[in-house]
């Protein structure tokens, strides 16, 4: 069910989720892949937000840093399994954000 929270209860649950998919990239620097911790979209004056759902690695092209995006599987079979983040969208409508009220058990726990 989706639940609406306000802009600081939702800072405290992205903060956890991004934490988890930092570590995440930690242990699997070696690959050179990357799940990207967050992605934004605008569009029809909503903000979607979404965490840990595509693949990149980063390469330096002309002296920048640039996310190429792998996709939303795994890239690397070998590689350990990404944290268990639910594979939904958060979107902010005026001054209040959207969410699966899943993602609030799975932190608490």
């Amino acid at each position: 069910m989706l639940v609406k929270v306000n802009e600081k209860q939702f800072d405290k649950i992205i903060d956890k989720l991004k934490i988890l998919v930092y570590d995440y990239n930690s242990k699997i620097k070696e690959y050179g892949v990357y799940l990207k911790p967050y992605h934004i979209v605008y569009k029809n004056g909503k903000k979607y937000i979404y965490i840990g759902k595509y693949w990149y690695k980063l390469e330096k092209i002309g002296g920048k840093l640039k996310w190429i995006y792998l996709g939303k599987n795994k890239p690397i079979e070998d590689m350990p399994n990404p944290p268990q983040i639910p594979t939904m969208t958060i979107i902010k409508e005026d001054n209040e954000y959207v969410i699966d009220e899943e993602i609030l058990y799975k932190l608490e726990g």
